[in-house]
């Protein structure tokens, strides 16, 4: 299993955590040559890459429109969109040599409906949510399969971020 994320301690601590079975690839995944570099890591350690879970995703800083900061607001679609773009573009291409493989996108409720304050998370899910229906429709027939998984609100950091915005109604919710 290879794990990746922006912080190196955390993924240290997470494959420790599994054992020899984890590689820990520390990766920005606004960046693509990191991602590719991390797939031919992933390749070259087990041989294979039979899944990719595209799970990244920032939703701060939260900020209404009128007053974002440009270069956050393309920050939050540099990792929550493009991010998800780099990590398929790396996969599939390894995968369909292979005959096949599993590409999982982890969505969200904001890529369906607008969210006070939160333009660029709903935009950059909505925008990952129709990447993932077109790298399905491109993949399907070369033993692919790609999916989405919209959970719904889940008790993480983000969510603690969220409510202690007190912008949307997503700060409502309990915990």
């Amino acid at each position: 299993m290879a794990l990746l994320a922006g912080s190196e301690g955390a993924i240290a601590e997470w494959a420790g955590e599994i054992g020899g079975r984890a590689l820990a690839s520390p990766c920005g995944v606004s960046r693509y040559w990191e991602v590719r570099a991390a797939v031919e890591a992933t390749v070259g350690t087990f041989g294979s890459l039979d899944v990719l879970i595209n799970n990244a995703g920032i939703s701060e800083p939260i900020s209404h429109l009128s007053i974002a900061d440009p270069d956050a607001w393309g920050h939050v679609i540099d990792i929550n969109l493009k991010g998800v773009f780099y990590g398929m573009r790396a996969a599939m291409p390894v995968m369909q040599d292979a005959g096949g493989g599993t590409i999982l996108t982890i969505s969200s409720g904001a890529a369906h409906g607008p969210v006070e304050a939160w333009s660029h998370y709903c935009a950059s899910k909505a925008g990952a949510a129709m990447l993932t229906r077109c790298a399905d429709k491109e993949a399907a027939d070369k033993g692919l399969r790609v999916m989405r998984l919209s959970s719904g609100p889940v008790a993480t950091e983000m969510q603690r971020r969220i409510k202690a915005s007190g912008i949307n109604p997503l700060r409502q919710l309990d915990w």
